[in-house]
This record gives structure tokens, C-alpha cells and sequence, in this order.
């Protein structure tokens, strides 16, 4: 004959004040009110499931209620009061469900209730559970009652969604929100369940059911309550892993070794091994995500943490396979894992979600999105990292090849006049043979600028003149357009020499402000690595143009140009304006 057996969370539920776990500012406050008389007529306890807002609100009524000196803050617990409000049968601690008495007739029936006095104990407490559920008329029809209630009565709210509480009824009570449980906590208290009910179980068990509990007490003792049912009082880590349908350390470990080495057929591989042991694909890609989590701050801190109990024994393992996966990867199989279980709570199939957020992880080509396309540029920069030969000092890479029959620097180019430019003399100042030597040679550190004029160098800030303005353009593009024209005509040390067409004094002019200096030389900085003195100079009439292409817009030589100073005046003339810097 089989006897009524009471789940372990209802008989383990705290009795008293220094029985709960966690919650110091909850229980100091009302320890502080029943000793000091000055209980509130209205709480308001907000909280996620299995936090413990019913077991508070029913210590509070067994410390006012206990007939062996109550008020009091440490109840007898075996006193007529102390047992009927543990075994929810006391005439004056009325427990109320909200959420299926929640009409008008509900409030109106409490109400008539509220006025008789207690019976047996000193106070009358009314628990009213999943409180947001009451509608909005019961709200208004309780809310009088709420706020001026008879002597000796209080009126506990619990919730666990308090922004649909009305705001005329939260005000009306002292709020008290009640925190998720540590894993340490829950741990405390599984232990001393298991010893109080004599259930041998090992740490690693303890804290994959406190991890497995979310947050919930209650759920946690029941989860240890199932597996006593399911394997008796023994209770190991390989059972308690069977019974949730959690994964083991090897699936793991193989699905991140598939993705690091982009591998989809390992992937695919071992989605069907965690199907085929019966495992839940929500709750390994749950696992998934906190083994990737556990790799990434064992790459941040150098130390495994030993939260996540599947592979925290494996600390070497762990080790190596965080050494070996980039901390990119890392953060792209999490992202792609947390999207497929918001698509599994949609409604998606959860093992397809599993397969196909692994193999946008292992394979970034199959992801068409930008955040794929970005991750197979990450792929190839990584790949051509060791073989790309290093940028020239000035030119952005590739630099191009040396040429046997390039002139030395001592010597101009025949096909590249250099206006107002003098090579330095024979003897004066000779450059190593490496400067034009072949390009095996060792180059130049990239942020080193040449100290002297040189032709090649000049050649090089040329090459890369186009560039610049392009950058400018990208932050200042009416600064751009004021360089049509220009360009470099000499290079000295730091300084660089920018030439204008005789017919642009205006624009040099513009050119010259302080804060458009400054735009250029950040925009030729970042082409090419190093810093420049711009200096601008008006070309003669008869110099040749300073870069090799010249805008369209520029006029032919004889064709007639408009004299800028004069125009300037005639706007300023005729518009009555005058010339802002």
C-alpha cells in the first residue's frame, strides 16, 4: 500500500528567518519590523520563480502569529500556529491564487473577510500569489481596502511580473525585489537537503543540478527529487547528465574541434551522435554556449573556471583547445548558437537551428549575410599574415619591383621633370646601394621618412598623392576639391612642398587655415605612416603641371583665366558680402 509522499521543496521549506538562504536585505528589514512592532499593513515581493517570496511571506506570518512569545523573530515551528501555517490550513494566514481568482466577486468575497478579526493568533495575513494577475476592476475594488486595512491585518503581493501591477497599488506597499540564488547558494542548500534525507551525491552532481536550475530553488530540489525516483539515493554525475538530457564533456569538446577546423562534415557528424544518445538540441546548444563561455575567459584570464562542472575536470583539454581557437571564433559560434535558440522559441525545428548555426560557424562561406562576408576576410588575412611581404616605407603595398636600369637617386629620371627641385651633388650626401638595389634587399622601417630630397621618394608621394586626396575627400570633401590641381613638388626631410597652379590663389590661400593643414596631414598620415610639413607655393607661369594627370577642369595653356582676386571683389561688391577664413 503506497503512502502520500511530500515533494522536497515543500518539505524543506524555511521556517524561519536564519533558515533562508541568501535575500540579507529581505530578511534584515522584516526581522527589523517584527522586533521593533513596526510591520507594515502592505508588502510587495518581487521576483522569478522559486526565489522564495511565498516561504517569506509565510515566515513573516508564523513570526507574528507563533503562540510562544510571538511577535517574534525566531518562531517555535511547533506550536498549533506555527504548524497549520506551514501546512497552509491556519484560519487567520488565508493563501489566495490570483490567477484564477481574479475577478471583481473574488475582491468583493476578501473583502467582507478582511473585517472579522483574528481568531486564533495575533494578526490576519492575506498571501495573494501571481497578484498581477488580478484584473483591473478587481485592482480598483481592493484598492480602499489595500490602503486602509483593519488593525492587525497584512497583506503580503507576490509576483513575479511587477510592471503590470498597477502603479496605485505598488505605491501603496513596501517592495521588496528578491534576487536569483548564486550557484553557490543553491549548491548550500542541495547539500544540506542530501544530508538531512541521507542521498549520497557527489559535488560535480550538486552543481550540475544547481546549474541546471536556472536561478530556482524549488526547482533544484525537484530535479534532486526526480533523481532519487529515477536511480535511488545515489546520485552520480553520469545520471544526473542522463536524466536532463545534458551533454558530455567529449560532444563538447568534438563540435568545437569541427568548427576550428572548419570542418562541416565533423559538425554535421556529431549533431547525429548527440541525437542518437537522446540528447535534448536545445539543451546542447545551451551546454554549447557555456563550454564556448568557459573557453573564452580561459583565453581572457588564463585560468579555467570551474562553473561549468561538464568540462571543468577536463582542465588541460580545455586548456589546449582555447589555445587553438581564435577568440573570433569563439564569439561567432555563440552569436550563431544564441540566434538559433531564439529561433527554436519561435517555433523552429531544434535540431536543424543546432546544424545549421554550427555550420555557419565552421564554414563563414555558407553565411551570406555581411557578418559571414566579414568573417572569411578575417579568414584570409589570417592565411596571408605570414607570407605578405612588409609595406615600403611610404607607397601602400605591394611595393613594386626594382628595376636593373632605374637611375640612381643622384640622378634624375629623364622622363620625370622635377620643377623647382635640385638632385643633391655628387659626393654631397650618397644613399646606401640598397636604395635601388634589388628588392630582396632588407627595407626601411615603415615609419621612418627620408631626411633628404630624393627622386624616388618624391616618385613615391606622388604615387600615392591620389590616395591621400581620396581619404581627404572621405572627411572634408570641399577641402579635396580645393587640391585639384596641386600636388607634391618636393620632399625635404618632414616638409612637403605642395605646388598650385599660378591661376589657384585662392585656393592655396584656403588651403592654408590652420585646421585644413591639419585635415591633410592626417589624411597623408594615414596612407602612408608617417607624418609631413605641408608647405604650399604658387607655380610659375611657365612650370609644368605637378602631377602627371591634370583634372578636366583645368584650363589649356593660352585659354583665357579668370583673375580670382578681381572676382572676389566683384562678389563681395555686388552681394555686399565680405571674406570669411
Amino acid at each position: 500500500m503506497s503512502t502520500e509522499s511530500t515533494s522536497l521543496y515543500r518539505r524543506h521549506r524555511p521556517g524561519s528567518f536564519d533558515e533562508v538562504v541568501g535575500q540579507t536585505h529581505v530578511v534584515r528589514t522584516l526581522r527589523n519590523a517584527v522586533e521593533q512592532d513596526k510591520v507594515n499593513h502592505a508588502y510587495l515581493f518581487v521576483g522569478s520563480r522559486g526565489t522564495g517570496k511565498t516561504s517569506m511571506a509565510k515566515i513573516l506570518a508564523r513570526s507574528l502569529n507563533c503562540e510562544r512569545g510571538g511577535p517574534t523573530v525566531t518562531p517555535c515551528g511547533e506550536c498549533t500556529s506555527c504548524v497549520t501555517i506551514a501546512a497552509g490550513t491556519s484560519i487567520d494566514v488565508i493563501e489566495m491564487d490570483a490567477a484564477s481568482n481574479r475577478s471583481v466577486d473574488d475582491v468583493r468575497d476578501l473583502r467582507e473577510r478582511v473585517a472579522y478579526a483574528p481568531a486564533g493568533g495575533h494578526w490576519k495575513v492575506y498571501i495573494l500569489d501571481e497578484a498581477h494577475m488580478l484584473t483591473k476592476e478587481a485592482w480598483n475594488a481592493f484598492l480602499k481596502t489595500l490602503e486602509e486595512p483593519p488593525p492587525r491585518t497584512v497583506f503580503v503581493l507576490a509576483t513575479t511580473e511587477s510592471h503590470k501591477v498597477m502603479a496605485t497599488i505598488a505605491d501603496r506597499c513596501q517592495r521588496f525585489d528578491f534576487q536569483r540564488p548564486s550557484l553557490e547558494q543553491i549548491s548550500e542548500v542541495l547539500t544540506r537537503v542530501a544530508g538531512q534525507e541521507s542521498i549520497g551525491i557527489d559535488d560535480a552532481a550538486v552543481a550540475m543540478i544547481a546549474r541546471s536550475a536556472q536561478g530556482s530553488f524549488r526547482d533544484a530540489l525537484g530535479t534532486l527529487d526526480q533523481l532519487v525516483a529515477f536511480g535511488g539515493n545515489q546520485v552520480g554525475l553520469d545520471e544526473v547528465l542522463e536524466m536532463l538530457g545534458a551533454a558530455d564533456a567529449d560532444l563538447l569538446f568534438e563540435a568545437v574541434d569541427a568548427v576550428a577546423a572548419s570542418d562541416p562534415k565533423a559538425v554535421l557528424l556529431g549533431v547525429e551522435k548527440m541525437a542518437r544518445s537522446g540528447r535534448d538540441p536545445s539543451q546542447f546548444a545551451r551546454d554549447l554556449l557555456a563550454h564556448l563561455r568557459h573557453l573564452l575567459v580561459t583565453q581572457t584570464t588564463g585560468e579555467v573556471p570551474t562553473t561549468f562542472v561538464v568540462t571543468a575536470t577536463d582542465t588541460d583539454r580545455i586548456r589546449r583547445q582555447a589555445s587553438a581557437v581564435g577568440a573570433a571564433e569563439l564569439v561567432r559560434t555563440i552569436d550563431e548558437l544564441a540566434s538559433a535558440l531564439t529561433a527554436v522559441r519561435e517555433g523552429d525545428d531544434a535540431r536543424m537551428a543546432v546544424e545549421i548555426a554550427l555550420l555557419k560557424a565552421a564554414r563563414p562561406d555558407l553565411d551570406p549575410t555581411t557578418e559571414g562576408l566579414l568573417a572569411r576576410i578575417e579568414k584570409l588575412e589570417r592565411q596571408l599574415a605570414g607570407s605578405a611581404p612588409p609595406p615600403p616605407p611610404i607607397a601602400p603595398p605591394p611595393a613594386p619591383p626594382a628595376r636593373p636600369t632605374e637611375p640612381t637617386p643622384s640622378t634624375p629620371h629623364p622622363s620625370r621633370p622635377e620643377p623647382q627641385v635640385q638632385a643633391p651633388a655628387a659626393g654631397e650626401d650618397e644613399d646606401p646601394p640598397s636604395a635601388t638595389g634589388p628588392a630582396v634587399a632588407t627595407p626601411e622601417p615603415a615609419a621612418e621618412v627620408p631626411s633628404k630630397v630624393d627622386a624616388q621618394n618624391l616618385d613615391q608621394v606622388k604615387r600615392i598623392w591620389p590616395t591621400v586626396l581620396d581619404k581627404l575627400a572621405e572627411k572634408a570633401p570641399a577641402l579635396a576639391a580645393t587640391f585639384d590641381g596641386a600636388g607634391p613638388i618636393a620632399f625635404e626631410g618632414d616638409d612637403l612642398t605642395i605646388g598650385f597652379p599660378p591661376e589657384q590663389p585662392f585656393n592655396k590661400r584656403k588651403a592654408e587655415s590652420p585646421d585644413r593643414r591639419q585635415a591633410l596631414v592626417d589624411a597623408f598620415t594615414e596612407v602612408a605612416g608617417g607624418p609631413v610639413a605641408p608647405q604650399y607655393v604658387l607655380l610659375e607661369e611657365d612650370a609644368p603641371a605637378p602631377s602627371a594627370a591634370a583634372p578636366p577642369d583645368t584650363p589649356a595653356p593660352g585659354s583665357e583665366r579668370i583673375d580670382e582676386d578681381e572676382l572676389l571683389e566683384r562678389l563681395k561688391s555686388e552681394f555686399d558680402a565680405e571674406e570669411v577664413s
